[in-house]
């Protein structure tokens, strides 16, 4: 059934947005810990990482999960509010950028096709990130007990490594402002969201791009916005009127990242700790439709856009991907205006 629809179509992209919203957040308040026999479940059963860098480092990456998702729900509502206005063009943006941010580190650490240990690794460059980030911060701080707890992260840095390298992991050294990673250098958050986005390589990069163009307030994001009108001001030759404005079908083209990421969130919350997410497929479902309509982007159900870490139902079958619907897509969203 195609949802109800207004004439308002900025009052349409906010009702779903917002839905989507308030059901993420009802649904993660009422999941306080994986289902019994789930995936994130076994993997936790008897710690089996468990070290010197740390005594949970299973059900750490839960609580890794839990906080990305709320934050990519609050941003889900933030979004809806904005929208809501119709008087705030680049925070739309801003707000567009942090959903998908949030969205796709989950997804990272529940992809379907690597093992416990690497996800304890992926989890734990998570905490390395953390580290780093709030050392370079500390170390720049006279603030009373500043030194107590660069001590305390040091060593920590110092166990992360040590246990690490037990498991066979090269540890890379903090360098400057770059934090320390174990094994493999992780993957630039635009890397995740072109991964989490759609199959169509190249489409979640560009739309994180010219998200981050806006937030950034660089030229090339902000002059999108820039309407002429085609007659001259009278009394000024040579001179025309503009303002900063945007249309609703284009603005649902360019921040449909920020609902793709969600939606494939819910799956991996679905498929790595073993929610019933029926509840809040259907609001997922009649968000992409409504953004599909307002934006022109051909709607072929609701998995147009099939993600590289989408984590299907037991038995599922993984449909093709149009990759003709996404074509028209990118088309749209590269785009100078």
């Amino acid at each position: 059934m195609l949802p109800r629809v207004s004439s308002n179509a900025f009052a349409d992209l906010t009702s779903g947005v917002d839905q989507v919203a308030e059901s993420l957040r009802t649904f993660l308040n009422d999941n306080q810990l994986p289902a019994p026999g789930s995936r994130a479940d076994k993997e936790a059963d008897g710690e089996p990482y468990a070290g010197d860098w740390g005594a949970h480092p299973s059900r750490d990456v839960f609580a890794t999960i839990m906080l990305a998702s709320w934050s990519c729900a609050d941003h889900l509502r933030a979004l809806a509010a904005v929208l809501k206005t119709q008087g705030s063009i680049a925070a739309l943006y801003t707000m567009t950028r942090a959903v998908a941010e949030a969205a796709v580190l989950p997804c990272y650490l529940t992809e379907t096709t690597i093992d416990p240990l690497e996800r304890v690794r992926r989890n734990m460059n998570c905490n390395l990130d953390g580290i780093c980030q709030d050392l370079n911060m500390l170390r720049r701080s006279s603030l009373p007990g500043a030194q107590q707890k660069i001590t305390r992260h040091d060593t920590q840095l110092e166990a992360i490594r040590r246990t690490g390298e037990q498991y066979g992991f090269a540890f890379k050294q903090p360098d400057q402002f770059r934090s320390a990673y174990l094994g493999a250098k992780p993957e630039s958050t635009m890397t995740l969201i072109d991964k989490c986005a759609a199959q169509t390589r190249g489409l979640g990069a560009t739309s994180y791009q010219m998200l981050c163009g806006v937030a950034h307030a660089k030229l090339h994001g902000l002059s999108r916005f820039l309407m002429t009108d085609s007659q001259a001001v009278p009394g000024q030759p040579g001179k025309v009127r503009s303002e900063m404005n945007v249309y609703a079908g284009e603005l649902a083209q360019q921040l449909f990242v920020g609902p793709l990421c969600s939606h494939t969130l819910i799956e991996h919350l679905r498929w790595f700790l073993g929610w019933d997410t029926s509840g809040i497929d259907r609001a997922v479902i009649r968000m992409e439709n409504i953004w599909c309509r307002v934006g022109g982007i051909p709607y072929v159900g609701p998995r147009v856009c099939q993600p590289h870490f989408t984590a299907l139902r037991p038995g599922e079958r993984q449909e093709p991907t149009s990759r003709e619907t996404l074509g028209r897509w990118l088309d749209a969203v590269t785009d100078d205006h």
